[in-house]
């Protein structure tokens, strides 16, 4: 019987004052010893009120993000720990990067020590090269969530495999793998995709101090580090896009100070957003995010829609744990649900769909009616969320809702609310014609009688209106049920739901 001797080929000790001066994030270069296995950084910030994040750069580039994990941070040839990558392990000058996410006296002092060997300590997890898979040939609504985290993000419990198990539970057909500025759970996902029963599409969130955004289907990181050389979000949004991927904005209300450090969205003004696919409506519980968060987003993609940009509901559960776990109002994987109308359930299909803004939010969840409006086309066919009309003079809808009896249906033009239409049964389509001229833009909400968001839609877009005679709406293929009761019905709803909205 014969032991491996683990020898230690180095031990460095660093240790500094880091100031709120001079950006967001400070260096600090350490050497690594050839014949190399394995690093091991074991750092501290020295103090309960300060929060330092912890990534690791080698000479070819990123290595791994650990975020303010307190965990010593691991590098290995074949493996590495949660949030960095594996590989060579190349002998010179290796970079420690720390972000200054909260320094409440303006100063921090960072401790460090990096001990490297000649051997690995971390047994090696079963992991692949991503290959393209179609899970479904078929052209319809897929069920989602675009924001789940997994153990690889430094904040978060749930491994890959509870986020399937609890996703495949509720129905839901993929989900968006969005750990916190890393790409180390691609990997992984690749390994275990052909035995999952669902889709898990690679993405990253990227996280900044101010601004979190979902890269969708990306393959290589993106650097999240805004200042450092001159790094802007508009170097963020363009990596994404020549990547392929579709950049999703997340809970841009969420402005909860330390509590969610960056998670409101601060660049409104300085970014391209014609390169960005979507928008966060809802993220996490539902209870405070309808009343309170969504109308401020819904607001604020007005906006952008208003100045000519288009940008897709989304919704994202931002789950950390795979199952409802504390927090002021927590919520689970699907919980928003996203719907995407893709050619099939593969990767590549759910980003171009997103790209096209083929999307509806269910805002509590996969349980929540289901809501589809279409438009009429000049040669009669239907347009879809995404599309746009020309060449037709009225604005003709259909909104078809199943599992809705009892809620009401509100189309908004451009923003504005023109007409609503109550939901009588479980299988329901109402019609209505919007005989204006012009370019408007069409949505729809679903709401309960207590004028609570259920659904939200992406829009169709209709270009040239001349208008037309006649108009109004209809349910179920029939009359609406005579003009002057139909008219009460509607100005004593308005009046109701006036307070709410």
């Amino acid at each position: 019987m014969s032991l491996v001797a683990l020898a230690v080929l180095s031990t460095m000790h660093y240790e500094g004052d880091i100031t709120s001066d001079g950006g967001d994030y400070a260096d600090v270069p350490f050497v690594v010893p050839d014949g190399s296995v394995e690093c091991q950084v074991a750092h501290t910030d020295g103090s309960d009120s300060v929060i330092l994040d912890w990534g690791v750069w080698s000479p070819e580039g990123f290595r791994g993000w650990g975020g303010g994990l307190t965990d010593d941070a691991i590098i290995g040839v074949d493996q590495s720990s949660r949030g960095y990558l594996p590989g060579p392990i190349t002998a010179g000058t290796w970079t420690l990067s720390i972000g200054k996410a909260l320094l409440p006296t303006g100063t921090a002092h960072y401790s460090v020590d990096v001990t490297c060997r000649d051997n690995a300590t971390l047994p090696v997890l079963p992991k692949a090269a991503y290959t393209p898979i179609v899970m479904s040939p078929d052209r319809r609504w897929y069920r989602g969530d675009f924001h789940v985290h997994s153990s690889e993000s430094g904040d978060a419990s749930a491994s890959l495999q509870d986020n399937v198990d609890l996703a495949h539970m509720r129905g839901l057909d993929f989900i968006n793998a969005s750990d916190h500025n890393t790409i180390s759970q691609h990997a992984l996902i690749a390994a275990q995709q052909p035995s999952w029963p669902i889709l898990v599409m690679r993405s990253s969130e990227i996280t900044t101090y101010s601004g979190h955004a979902n890269g969708v289907g990306i393959h290589d990181y993106v650097d999240h580090r805004l200042g450092y050389n001159g790094r802007t979000m508009t170097n963020i949004f363009d990596d994404v896009a020549m990547q392929g991927g579709a950049l999703i904005v997340n809970h841009p209300a969420t402005d909860l100070g330390t509590n969610c450090l960056g998670c409101a969205w601060k660049h409104m003004d300085d970014v391209p957003w014609d390169e960005a696919a979507g928008m966060e409506m809802i993220t996490a519980g539902y209870d405070l995010g309808e009343s309170i968060f969504t109308p401020i987003v819904i607001g604020m993609w007005d906006q952008l829609e208003d100045a000519g940009h288009r940008i897709a509901a989304v919704g994202g559960s931002d789950d950390h744990s795979g199952a409802v776990q504390g927090g002021v109002d927590p919520s689970e994987v699907g919980s928003p649900c996203t719907l995407v109308l893709a050619d099939n359930l593969g990767e590549a299909a759910i980003v171009d769909a997103l790209l096209h803004h083929r999307t509806t939010v269910q805002l509590r969840g996969p349980s929540d009616p289901f809501v589809e409006l279409t438009m009429k086309t000049s040669d009669g066919s239907d347009a879809e969320v995404g599309d746009d009309v020309d060449g037709v003079a009225t604005a003709k809808m259909s909104v078809h809702v199943t599992s809705g009896d009892g809620t009401f249906i509100q189309i908004i033009r451009d923003g504005e609310m023109i007409e609503q239409i109550d939901v009588s049964g479980d299988d329901f389509t109402g019609t209505y014609e919007d005989n204006t001229t012009g370019d408007h833009r069409y949505r729809v909400e679903l709401k309960d009688d207590g004028a609570h968001r259920l659904v939200i839609t992406s829009h169709i877009y209709a270009h040239g209106l001349t208008g037309a005679a006649g108009g109004g709406c209809s349910s179920g293929g029939g009359a609406a049920g005579g003009l002057l009761p139909a008219l009460a019905l509607l100005l004593r709803r308005r009046r109701r739901i006036a307070s709410r909205v």
